[in-house]
Order: C-alpha cells, then sequence, then structure tokens
C-alpha cells in the first residue's frame, strides 16, 4: 500500500519534469508538503472544506494533451454520490483494478494519471512489543518519482464537479517486503519514458507498466515516529534516525 507520501518541489518544476507548457493556474493552491496523508472516510464532498487533502496529478484532458490538475485524494467512486467511502480507496491494488467496483469506471474510461512524489512512507513492525519503525524511501536517480494512479469525476450535492484520484499498487519488491513486512505492498512507479503510456488510451500495454519495481533505484532511510501524526510535516519528516531498539 502506499498511505504516505511527499512532494518537495514547486509547481514549475512539477511543469518542465512532466512537459506540461500551460495549466499553472489550475494548481493555484498546490504546495509542497512533507506528510500527504488521505482525506478523511466517510466524509461528504464539501469543496469549500479543509479537510480534503488535495493531491497533483498528470493526465490528458479531452484533446489528448498533459494537464497539471489538483485532484482529491483518494479516490471517491462515481456511484458513491459525492460521499468518500468508509472503506479505504486511497490504493487500488493492479491485481484487480480493472474489475473492482470503486475502479472500474476509472480504467475502462482511459482515466490513468500520474501522481507526483519526492519520497513515500511505510512502517516496518519489529514484534516484542516494539513500536513501529517509520521509514522513507526515495528513488536513487529521480528526484521525482511518478506513482501509477486512476482518476475519477464527480459531483457534490450542491451540483460542483471535482475530481479524485487513487495510487495504484503492486506486490513489494524484496526492500519493500522488508520494510513493509505486513502487507508487502508498494506503489507502482513508472519511469519517465514509460509516463506516456501510462496515461494513454492503450489499456492493454499500461497493464503491463502496472508491475513491481526494482528495488535497485530505491533507497529506505529510517526516520522519527513523528511522521505517524498525519498533522506533522516539517523537515525533518525526511531525516535519517537510528533505527528503534
Amino acid at each position: 500500500m502506499c498511505g504516505r507520501f511527499n512532494i518537495l518541489t514547486d509547481v514549475d518544476t512539477l511543469l518542465t519534469a512532466f512537459e506540461i507548457l500551460s495549466h499553472r493556474s489550475e494548481l493555484s493552491a498546490y504546495e509542497p508538503h512533507y506528510n500527504i496523508s488521505p482525506s478523511p472516510k466517510n466524509k461528504s464532498i464539501d469543496l469549500a472544506s479543509n479537510f480534503l487533502t488535495r493531491i497533483p496529478i498528470i493526465r490528458l484532458d479531452q484533446h489528448d494533451r498533459k494537464i497539471l490538475r489538483n485532484a482529491i485524494w483518494p479516490l471517491v467512486p462515481v456511484w458513491s454520490r459525492g460521499m468518500i467511502p468508509k472503506y479505504s480507496t486511497a490504493n487500488a491494488r493492479s491485481e484487480t483494478m480493472t474489475t473492482a467496483a470503486s475502479y472500474k469506471s476509472a480504467w475502462t474510461n482511459s482515466r490513468r494519471c500520474l501522481i507526483p512524489a519526492t519520497g513515500f512512507y511505510e512502517w516496518q513492525v519489529a514484534g516484542n512489543g516494539k513500536p513501529k519503525q517509520p521509514w522513507h524511501i526515495r528513488h536513487k536517480n529521480q528526484k521525482i518519482m511518478s506513482f501509477a494512479g486512476l482518476w475519477e469525476r464527480g459531483y457534490t450535492d450542491a451540483g460542483e464537479e471535482f475530481e479524485s484520484c487513487t495510487i495504484v499498487t503492486t506486490e513489494a519488491n524484496e526492500l519493500m517486503a522488508k520494510v513493509h513486512n505486513t502487507n508487502k505492498r508498494m506503489p507502482v512507479i513508472i519511469d519517465p519514458e514509460f509516463r506516456d503510456v501510462w496515461i494513454s488510451k492503450d489499456h492493454d500495454v499500461a497493464r503491463q507498466l502496472a508491475r513491481t519495481y526494482d528495488d535497485g533505484y530505491l533507497h529506505a532511510d529510517p526516520i522519527s515516529t513523528r511522521i505517524n501524526n498525519p498533522q506533522y510535516s516539517d523537515p525533518d519528516c525526511v531525516e535519517c534516525v537510528e533505527i528503534l531498539n
């Protein structure tokens, strides 16, 4: 799974990294964040509310041009009538994303997106009553990673349109299986040369990209338990510490 991540960059860098020429105004509310967590479950969407988590996504518009948008995280299924579900839709399993009720519409309608991140977090269970050890995972060579995502369009009770998204996950590689040693999952990471393929209308080729990532390109650092608090978002979130005893 991938329930927490960070974006430690600015809009101009995102536009350059993903080769997007315009639409900066659509991300006017974007700010770098050290500790991004999903919106609370079982809530009615109120676009004026500050409980919503909005993250940048890259997707195609109706003219197949890449655009940068704000989307609510997690995904709000088309049938949920503007309500964040009471079960988690922050992650979509790659094995069932094409058929699961929450995500089938997004997949069928080619609503795939890229979710930029500079790192993500997972918790390692140590056992023997010890507290979980949080880890920060980043790419060794890419300043900005791309998570595979699905997005959906919805409407509030007031008729306001919004977009929401989910991060696609897959089986953990060797590194992530040690770090995330309970569920043994990880986000699907799309390399730069395949980003356009993932968001294209080619279902078959995109499906092949939803695979486990080579752990040789990832680095993990133990970090402070301060990250456990979803409201905490300071630079020391990503500082390496000694592993908990």
